[in-house]
Order: structure tokens, then sequence, then C-alpha cells
């Protein structure tokens, strides 16, 4: 019997999980979209075509981005099952890449709504209030804190700093911490850590009330809990902001800090330098001013 999607959808997501160590939430998208796409797709895995693909890819009224998302799944997918023999060829492979139009960052601009989220997190209960804290501070992207253990933090003076081992990059780096620039975040972490003290270094950094590693959904609830608290809630009581706009933020504090792009892409990780370009894009008030400096 030749193979199908369906039946091998179970070893390409334990072999994501054991040998390519993908995120958790990386692995609940594929497993989203290959099971969707197993009940469409019955044929055997040779017999698929691009056309197919891509018509399963782009049903419905979908955003560009989501049709970027289902087809790199099902590339990633038959590149394993190319590489497993379960299939001879890959269709996607001579699909004309779409051009991505590069979106500018979206910080939370009003200060006033800053100031009211901060103090909104400062009222959470642990371990949520730290784990906001980061992500306000540092601009670490939410999988990057929720993934760091004990041993990932270093608190000697003059080198504080979080090791960050599972990028979405690929590329390990260090979060710089210090008593300027993340003050809440190195108090807490002190807190963390003495509580921590004797624990193996590969134990989670924090804890679930239940003792498990925090998870996507539960920060997430807190995160609207902190909007609701902060009072930024649209008419259905859905958040206005986003926990991503935390790092969004972040970048924009650089650079209204003129802080050199270096230092911005080195902050947030970035491996391409467009993505940080993209933080310089927003200040125009910036350009203006240095042009009129220009003049004088």
């Amino acid at each position: 019997m030749e193979a199908t999607l369906a039946e091998h959808v179970p070893a390409f997501l334990d072999d994501m999980a054991r040998v390519a160590r993908l995120r958790p939430h990386t692995l609940r998208a594929y497993r989203y979209e290959l099971t969707a796409a197993a009940i469409a797709l019955t044929s055997p895995l040779d017999q698929l075509t691009l056309a197919e693909l891509e018509h399963w890819a782009s049903r419905g009224a979908v955003s560009p981005s989501t049709v970027a998302r289902r087809t790199a799944t099902l590339s990633r997918f038959f590149t394993w099952a190319v590489r497993h023999q379960l299939c001879t060829a890959h269709p996607l492979a001579t699909r004309e890449p779409a051009r991505r139009r590069q979106r500018l960052p979206r910080p939370i601009e009003s200060s006033t709504d800053r100031t009211a989220l901060e103090k909104a997190i400062a009222a959470a209960p642990q371990p949520y209030q730290l784990l906001f804290t980061l992500l306000r501070e540092t601009g670490m992207r939410a999988g990057e804190v929720l993934a760091l253990t004990l041993g990932d933090v270093s608190l000697a003076a003059g080198r504080e700093g979080l090791r960050v081992r599972d990028p979405k990059n690929g590329t390990e780096r260090i979060v710089v911490l210090g008593p300027t620039a993340t003050p809440r975040s190195l108090r807490m972490l002190r807190t963390q850590i003495k509580a921590l003290a004797g624990q193996p270094t590969h134990v989670p950094l924090v804890r679930s009330p239940r003792g498990t590693r925090v998870s996507y959904d539960a920060l997430h609830y807190q995160w609207r809990r902190v909007c609701d608290r902060a009072q930024l809630v649209d008419a259905d009581g859905a958040p206005r902001y986003t926990l991503h706009q935390l790092r969004h933020t972040r970048g924009s504090e650089l650079v209204e800090q003129g802080q050199p792009m270096e230092i911005v892409q080195r902050v947030l990780g970035h491996r391409d330098p467009r993505s940080t370009q993209g933080y310089a894009a927003l200040h125009d008030d910036q350009v203006r001013a240095a042009l009129e400096q220009g003049r004088r």
C-alpha cells in the first residue's frame, strides 16, 4: 500500500519533537494544518501534485501569511517524507516562492497605555509577573522566555544575562541584562534564583501553580487578565494589544534612545538586519530632525 499523508503525520510530528526539537506551539501548528490537510489530500504521496497542494493551502478567504504557513508546513513534511523514502518527489520543490511584504513593527505608541500595562503587570501574580516583566524589558519572544531554565540565568555582577538556547532563527544568543536597562527583571530574577536554590540547572526557571512548565495558553490567558486590569480591551473584552507587541515596543524604545541598529539587532536577536530596519522606518520624526539639523 502506498504511503499517504494521514498515516505518516504522527511519525513526522514525533521526529520534529525529538530530533528537530521544535517548540511546542510550532508542533501544535503543524499538527493542526497537517490533520486538516490529511482529510482532503487522501491520494498517495507520490500522486499529490503541486496544483493540489497549492489549492489546499489557499482555500478559503485567508491572508497571504496563512497560505505561506500552510505551504511551509507541507514543504517540511515532504522534505521529511523524501528523506525517509516514503515518496520519491517533493511536489513543492518547484514552487515559485511568493514575495512577502515586509511589515512594520507595531509598538505600543501611547505612553499612557504603556504605563497602564506596566502597572497591571506589576499587579499580576507570580510567576506571570516575572514572565511579563522579562518580555517588556528585554524584548524577548514569548517562546524564548518560557523555555528558560535555571542554568540559563547568570547574575554575576557585570555579566548579568539570559542564554537563549532555542531561538526562532536557530542561533543561540545571550540577552544582556543590566541595572539600568532591566531593573525589575534583575530584581525578580534574583528572588527567583534564591527560591530555586539547590535545584538542578535543567529545571524550568518558572513553573505553573501545578509545578509544570508554564504553557502558551496559560501565558495568554494571564495576558488577557493584565489587559483587562489595565482597561485596554475592546468592546468584546479582547486585548487591544498582543504579547508580541511588547517586543515591538522594546525595539522601538531602543531606536528612540538613539541606539545604533547593530545594538537593536543584537538585543532583539534578529539574524537578518532587514528585520531591524523596520524599527528605524517607524521613526520619521528622527529622520526629519536629522535633516533639519543638517540644514542648520
